[in-house]
């Protein structure tokens, strides 16, 4: 049997070789429509075709950047978090985004029908220096609550595993991207705010060590290459991208065409975000963390790549 394995494995990083496939390992924070656009490129063999064999690793968003940092994976999807981090100072970069703002929703038991009903209540989210936590802060401002002193926070990484913990009572409400809040809303519970009314920019994109854009600038951009064509595909395969998020996340057929169409909506298909978005993003990110130093975009965020890899697919 150990023959067997040994032999396997000898073969597939053989047949890998021969390929001219690098590998690349990328963190993801959870199963959700966020992260669609990597599963896509993985699915439909977008990366192999751009000569990277990918790994994608479920990771929690917190861990996922130290291994970034420490150079133990090569990419996060979770962009909010890098570009927080990076604003903290470190050596981290956002090269791409997937959607011009982010997908989440608010959702609560039904019997809670408005946002000043949420206090000391328990409320889930990813945990703290996720991008649900800053989400949510953002949302319960808007009715004059702060997340530890009018609410009891929860915290629950997987975006999966918070629906369940609202569906068995656990929690009172939690902050969820699709499907998971179709899935709550069509058992009743009752959608109190989209991220996206108080959140400009996404969350979801790719973020990386800046040694490996100085570095390895080629495999950046067939990594970003790979994730245009998933992209597009997206927008323009909707059986198929449908058949991928149903397959994916264990979907009813109706929930993820509910899915599909959200993403759409808010995807960005040639992954820029607005400079004046940015520098909105990266000042809350910098007050939020107490850094008194300003933070030119530059320093966080490069679509220099992005730029070249858009001009060599035809894409603006």
């Amino acid at each position: 049997m150990c023959i067997l394995v040994f032999c396997s494995t000898l073969i597939s990083a053989e047949f890998l070789a021969a390929q001219g496939l690098e590998k690349v390992r990328i963190g993801m924070p959870s199963l959700s429509l966020s992260f669609i656009a990597p599963q896509v490129a993985y699915a439909r063999g977008f990366f192999r075709e751009e000569g990277i064999d990918a790994e994608i690793i479920r990771i929690a968003t917190n861990v996922g950047i130290v291994a970034v940092t420490t150079k133990e994976i090569g990419y996060t999807t979770a962009v909010g978090a890098g570009l927080r981090s990076a604003v903290r100072g470190l050596s981290l970069k956002v090269v791409t985004y997937f959607n011009g703002r982010p997908l989440h929703v608010l959702v609560a038991k039904p019997e809670i029908k408005s946002l000043p009903e949420l206090r000391r209540k328990v409320i889930g989210f990813a945990g703290y220096g996720d991008s649900t936590e800053f989400m949510l802060r953002a949302i319960l401002r808007q009715a004059g609550m702060e997340l530890e002193k009018d609410v009891q926070a929860f915290q629950v990484s997987g975006s999966g595993q918070r629906l369940q913990a609202l569906l068995s009572g656990k929690l009172d409400a939690a902050i969820v991207p699709p499907p998971f809040n179709f899935e709550a809303e069509s058992k009743g519970f009752v959608r109190l705010m989209s991220a996206a009314d108080v959140f400009e920019t996404s969350v979801s994109g790719l973020a990386l060590h800046v040694d490996t854009l100085r570095d390895k600038p080629g495999q950046v951009k067939k990594m970003l290459r790979a994730l245009l064509k998933a992209q597009n595909f997206i927008r323009s395969h909707k059986t198929e991208s449908v058949r991928v998020i149903a397959d994916w996340l264990k979907l009813e057929p109706g929930i993820a065409q509910a899915s599909y169409d959200i993403y759409v909506k808010g995807m960005s298909l040639n992954g820029i975000v607005p400079e004046r978005v940015l520098e909105s993003d990266i000042e809350r990110a910098r007050r939020e963390q107490q850094v008194k130093d300003s933070v030119p975009v530059a320093k966080v965020v490069d679509f220099t790549l992005l730029k070249e890899a858009l001009n060599e697919l035809g894409m603006k």
